[in-house]
């Protein structure tokens, strides 16, 4: 299981993975405003109709779609106001957002309205134009979320307007972060990328816990990650996923459990393992810092969220050439003037020639405003397409 796998392979294994242990966690009932960023454990049944009432879709007059002007203007309504009633030849100056008037079938807009003294003048209307009919937003019964849903700011709108008080949703996954290294373990570098984690963790709504930092050590290794996938739902760890003489990570999880795969044709990020131990996900991350945000963003982030980056299209500013071609590179960049920098190059860590080594250990180097994705060495003002973090 030491082979080099394609991106698009990886992704495909980290989809099936979510399918099969994603969502087996337990339900618990939360308030609205804790829900956004959830997942919803069960569906969502509307036990109410909305809107109750035929209402004003904007500004203009009630009126009865088969009447001929001239009509006689005799009163307004006004959001919030009673429902009132509109006889044959007449209509009523409505609101957006008022209840639309008994005998009423259509509002006439305001800027296709002609008003002489108290005499309407329009054009001529559909049943129903302008008009957002009653039941037309849901009806009882109606299926309005499913299960494992994310929900949103707008989706805890619409649950409030349902009458939901507690929401039902997923229990928040419990990851479990462990770093390997000597060097760690020791004090003799900070721990950058459990920090990454912890971050990343955030972000994906998650929780997480800073298990401890374990030497260069097969039996210790061994014994850290079995304990830790007794109490959580995921484990990460970062280091030791190479193929060095002290790298034992994924010998570890191919040893314990299944190794689906490692090492992925990317760069930063190609020392990955994703596998199973004791019915756990483990994902054993490179040690370097841009290495493992390179990995999380790319292949792991797919575990946790469907949600897609914001792309926009940007022209690169410089040439770019990557060693080999046989690998996606992802190419960290500062938007500056509307244009993509390469933030390697602005930093003076490579000169045309993409030094993957030298980015992947570069803290400094995640510091930026979104990736592009190639295979192919870029020309300077070439348009290119980048992944927003924000």
């Amino acid at each position: 299981m030491n082979s080099l796998i394609t991106l698009t392979e990886a992704l495909e294994k980290i989809k099936k993975l979510k399918r099969t242990y994603y969502f087996r966690r337990e339900s618990e009932n939360v308030s609205l405003n804790d829900s956004v960023g959830r997942e919803l454990s069960e569906d969502i049944i509307a036990d109410s109709i909305s809107p109750a009432f035929d209402i004003a879709a904007m500004d203009g007059f009630a009126v009865r779609s088969h009447d001929h002007y001239p009509l006689k203007i005799s009163g307004s309504v006004y959001a919030g106001d009673s429902i009132v009633k509109i006889n044959s030849g007449e209509v009523i100056a409505i609101a957006t957002g008022a209840i639309l008037p008994e005998g009423a079938d259509a509002v006439l807009k305001m800027e296709d309205a002609e008003v002489k003294k108290d005499l309407l003048f329009g054009k001529a209307l559909m049943k129903w134009e302008n008009v957002f009919r009653k039941g037309s937003d849901y009806q009882v019964g109606d299926r309005i979320f499913e299960r494992n849903h994310r929900i949103m700011p707008q989706s805890a709108a619409l649950l409030y307007s349902l009458g939901v008080e507690k929401v039902p949703v997923f229990k928040k996954i419990r990851a479990g972060i462990i770093s390997t290294g000597t060097e760690i373990f020791n004090g003799m570098i900070k721990n950058t990328s459990a920090v990454l984690i912890q971050g990343f963790i955030k972000e994906m709504g998650c929780e997480s816990t800073f298990i401890g930092a374990v030497q260069d050590d097969y039996n210790k290794t061994k014994i850290i990650l079995l304990e830790a996938c007794e109490k959580y739902d995921v484990v990460f760890t970062t280091g030791g996923v190479s193929v060095g003489e002290r790298d034992f990570v994924a010998d570890v999880i191919a040893d314990t459990g299944k190794l689906l795969f490692h090492r992925v044709a990317i760069r930063p990020g190609k020392p990955l393992a994703v596998g199973i131990v004791n019915n756990i996900p483990v994902f054993a991350l490179p040690g370097k810092p841009t290495g493992a945000l390179t990995a999380l963003e790319i292949i792991v982030r797919t575990y946790f969220t469907d949600i897609p980056r914001a792309r926009q299209e940007l022209t690169i500013n410089e040439d770019v050439m990557f060693p080999e071609k046989d690998f996606e590179y992802i190419l960290f960049v500062k938007i500056v003037n509307n244009t993509a920098s390469a933030v390697g190059r602005q930093m003076k860590l490579f000169d045309r020639e993409y030094n993957t080594a030298i980015i992947s250990a570069s803290p400094r180097s995640a510091v930026v405003e979104g990736y592009v994705i190639t295979n192919s060495d870029i020309e300077k003002g070439e348009l290119v397409n980048v992944y927003l973090f924000n």
